[in-house]
């Protein structure tokens, strides 16, 4: 049997507020890699790939928002320096808004849109959604529908970092497998790379 080809879509903000909520010392305790988005994108997506034998990595599509210079300096430059490392390695990127509330704008929808245009062009076998947000769920409704008209069955995942010390929704996406990302996964894919400018020494929310 052929291998089956995986796409990852991370929802990055999802990721790292997750992994901080569920392993960042509280009180916030000086610097922490849980306290600013300090996973390898490439590293994770591959290790959620690796999960289940027989599959293989198709495509990394990786979804933020980024706050403009006037709002937040200091996640504008880790946020843009970051993207364009991925855009180097051929990652697909999606660079939303954050509005003057500090929501983000574009990215879910970008992500419900791409996994049905690529559902049509029959794409991948199973998709990763890295992101445990709940408004996901029609989306994958319709692409299974597609697929069954199509006379495909797909994989649907859902990975997000909980902790069952913290108090973590442990629940991914409706219609998904929900796939739990461990602290000693997270640990594994941290990125020794300095996306940051004048790094602080204590935590600093990221939008």
């Amino acid at each position: 049997m052929p291998n089956k080809h995986v796409i990852v879509f991370m929802d990055a903000q999802n990721i790292y507020h997750l992994a901080r909520e569920a392993w960042a010392p509280k009180p916030a305790q000086g610097w922490s890699p849980y306290s600013f988005p300090s996973y390898d994108v490439e590293r994770l997506a591959n290790l959620l790939v690796l999960t289940k034998p027989d599959r293989v990595l198709q495509g990394i599509r990786f979804y933020t928002g980024v706050p403009s210079v006037q709002q937040n300096a200091f996640w504008h430059d880790f946020w843009t320096n970051k993207l364009r490392h991925l855009a180097n390695r051929h990652v697909y990127i999606y660079k939303g808004r954050i509005n003057p509330t500090g929501q983000e704008k574009g990215v879910d929808v970008s992500i419900a849109i791409d996994l049905i245009k690529l559902t049509y062009e029959k794409a991948y076998e199973v998709a990763i959604i890295a992101s445990q947000d709940w408004d996901f769920g029609p989306a994958i409704k319709l692409a299974k529908e597609i697929a069954k008209n199509q006379h495909r069955t797909l994989e649907f995942e859902s990975a997000f970092p909980f902790d069952a010390t913290s108090q973590t929704n442990d629940r991914g996406v409706p219609g998904t497998e929900w796939k739990h990302i461990t602290k000693q996964m997270y640990d594994a894919c941290y990125d020794t790379r300095e996306y940051r400018t004048n790094p602080p020494k204590r935590s600093v929310r990221s939008n």
